[in-house]
């Protein structure tokens, strides 16, 4: 299944990637290698994952403190946000205007 990140996921992508990154460039791509990986996953079993409300799921990353928010659609998946486990919760939750 194709799987579509909204601008803001991509740019928290990108930070944390970069933030990895400036520890150790081996580590920035490891947080990268690893995203890449989970995404296949979610890609070919979306609904493996729990419910975290209003019609998404989400999934944590094994090595970084990570979560992916995603929506599983009928003709493709939408990450909507690919946030710090610590961050406060529910952040996300404005962006759920992209489904509707």
């Amino acid at each position: 299944m194709k799987i579509r990140y909204l601008s803001v996921a991509q740019s928290e992508i990108q930070e944390a990637a970069e933030y990895y990154a400036a520890i150790s460039p081996e580590l920035g791509l490891s947080f990268r290698r690893e995203l890449r990986q989970l995404m296949r996953l979610v890609g070919r079993l979306p609904l493996a994952w729990p419910p975290s409300g209003e019609g998404t799921r989400r999934c944590l990353m094994s090595r970084f403190p990570y979560l992916v928010i995603y929506a599983p659609l009928p003709e493709e998946v939408l990450v909507l946000a690919v946030g710090h486990q610590h961050r406060q919760p529910g952040f996300w939750r404005e962006r759920l205007l992209a489904l509707k």
